[in-house]
């Protein structure tokens, strides 16, 4: 039976465990060359998630996936600069946090985004992702929010599909080609 929660439900315990806050920093993958590999993720972002801003799927107690999202100028990671100077040395670290912050806070123009969804690859194509999208537009429309924005990367085709099956639209592209992202939008209410 899959289930689906707000991390900051969870016990204090839970979220502190190492293998549940990998689930949640394994995506970010299209910033690869700025935050670096899943392991190199986990370091730079594992101690700095922000749970309430995380819905996680579980089924039978084992995360399936996530869906994290932003709104009130507040997303799932909170940014620091210490672990990437730490992970990159001083200059590198800074160059590759002042990166991630301009790819943060780009996004803020969205009154509620979905920040980032995944789903581990033994559970995709079972309905595990649309379950978290529709209950990450529910969780908008909960907190009075009417719309739901997300960018997709232009060569997730994939990704596109579930959205689009979801009940998003593609908004006109823009003229800037970087990031290579196509916004997409829908409003907050579950889709019919």
């Amino acid at each position: 039976m899959l289930k689906i929660v707000l991390g900051s439900s969870l016990a204090p315990e839970r979220t502190a465990d190492p293998a549940l806050s990998r689930v949640v920093t394994q995506g970010r993958g299209s910033l690869a060359f700025i935050l670096g590999d899943t392991a190199c993720r986990q370091r730079l972002l594992g101690n700095s998630i922000h749970w309430d801003r995380v819905l996680l799927a579980f089924e039978e107690d084992q995360p399936l996936g996530y869906v994290a999202f932003k709104h009130h100028l507040r997303g799932p990671f909170a940014l620091r600069a210490q672990p990437f100077v730490e992970e990159f040395g001083r200059f590198q670290g800074w160059l590759r946090f002042a990166a991630f912050c301009l790819s943060e806070y780009r996004e803020w123009r969205y009154s509620f985004l979905l920040y980032g969804l995944r789903v581990n690859k033994s559970a995709r194509n079972q309905g595990v992702g649309s379950a978290l999208v529709q209950a990450c537009c529910a969780h908008a429309a909960q907190d009075g929010f009417k719309d739901v924005y997300l960018e997709v990367p232009l060569d997730n085709q994939r990704a596109r599909d579930l959205y689009l099956h979801n009940g998003f639209r593609l908004l006109r592209k823009r003229w800037v080609p970087f990031p290579p992202v196509r916004s997409m939008h829908r409003r907050a209410e579950p889709a019919l």
